[in-house]
């Protein structure tokens, strides 16, 4: 079992594994907690759960060995995007998400992820540190969460969530972790 690489947050898999099960899943997550606590670990195993081809996304485990688990592992995954603040970067750049000036809209995260899945039956997006986004970035990202792509995921990551604009929380579930 996979998540035994995680400490803690019994309550919050237990979570993803009933929405898993009831085909309920969000297509937008705010994982809210301290810093250091396993947000991005955990966005990370959820996807690899849902990637893993040797056990059926319904059970939201993973066997750490086929193809796929050992891509999300190396973090090569073709389908699994993550963004996260440059180091020595105050702020999440808006090119990260949408593309540079000369090429705004056909390339960066939101591009990526309306992009057909290359090997899973979808796309998994990790924006950490989230609360980074400055007003650009984050209505740059508002568009794709008010119409994410067909099976598309959004995992965003903040130590709270009055730090995130509020029409992005309005447009994720929120997920609370608490100190180990």
């Amino acid at each position: 079992m996979i998540w035994q690489a995680l400490r803690g947050h019994s309550r919050q898999i237990e979570m993803f594994r009933r929405a898993v099960q009831r085909d309920r899943l969000a297509h937008g997550f705010l994982l809210v907690g301290p810093p250091g606590i396993g947000k991005r670990k955990f966005a990370k195993l959820v996807a690899q759960c849902l990637f893993c081809t040797s056990r059926t996304p319904d059970q939201l485990d993973a066997c750490g060995e086929c193809p796929s688990c050992r891509q999300v592992t190396a973090g090569t995954h073709p389908d699994l995007l993550v963004v996260e603040r440059p180091e020595g970067k105050q702020e999440l750049p808006i090119d990260l998400l949408i593309g540079p000036p000369e090429r705004r809209g056909r390339e960066g995260l939101c591009h990526d992820l309306a992009l057909r899945p290359m090997t899973a039956s979808r796309r998994v997006a990790i924006i950490d540190d989230a609360h980074t986004m400055n007003d650009a970035s984050a209505n740059a990202l508002l568009k794709t969460l008010e119409e994410p792509p067909a099976g598309a995921i959004l995992f965003l990551t903040a130590p709270e969530s009055e730090s995130i604009l509020p029409t992005i929380r309005s447009r994720c579930q929120p997920i609370l972790f608490s100190p180990l």
